[in-house]
């Protein structure tokens, strides 16, 4: 039996998934304090504040007509328009939205890294200056790359997620939430 098949199969590919995911590895790196495990803070934050975007065109090229003309605007305009359309509670002083907010701003500084100069000024016991000699002065984007911050990152992104794709009508959610893919094959002649 060595006939051939037709086959189809359809994914509608949404990259949140990926970053999610990405993220979600990251932060567990960092928890494990797998060699690496700073820079997964910085990779699980990134890409958080990257599958937030993700989100937003994914649902908004699904619920708005002409979601086209949206694809310039800012991350925090998209989100808000989103909720509104969708009747989803958004107050940027409530979680998720104030995480996000941060995030996002967050996400620009290190899209848009500029250099800082660092200087700290102390006057430490000699006990104190042996336990922290070796460290090393941080940058304000450096403070804010922590595991807590990566955490508190990945769940406020599933959460936008969840809040944005259950409201959605089934009929256009497929694939939003998790992805997904479907197929079907068929035997036919070798004619």
């Amino acid at each position: 039996m060595n006939g051939k098949v037709r086959v189809v199969r359809t994914r509608r590919f949404s990259a949140h998934h990926i970053l999610i995911g990405a993220a979600q590895a990251a932060v567990e790196d960092a928890e494990a304090k797998r060699p690496g495990w700073s820079y997964s803070q910085l990779t699980a934050i990134t890409l958080c504040g990257l599958a937030i975007e993700a989100i937003c065109n994914a649902v908004g090229d699904r619920v708005i007509t002409d979601w086209k003309d949206f694809e310039r605007a800012s991350q925090t305009a998209k989100l808000r328009l989103l909720c509104e359309h969708l009747n989803v509670q958004y107050d940027k002083n409530q979680e998720p939205w104030s995480t996000v907010r941060w995030l996002i701003r967050l996400r620009n500084t290190i899209a848009h890294a500029k250099p800082q100069l660092v200087e700290e000024k102390h006057v430490w016991s000699r006990d104190e200056f042996d336990l922290r000699r070796t460290e090393c002065p941080l940058s304000d984007l450096e403070r804010d790359l922590s595991l807590d911050n990566a955490k508190r990152s990945l769940t406020a992104t599933k959460d936008v997620l969840l809040r944005l794709t259950e409201v959605i009508p089934d009929e256009n959610s497929l694939g939003l939430y998790s992805d997904s893919w479907e197929g079907s094959a068929i035997a036919v002649n070798d004619d």
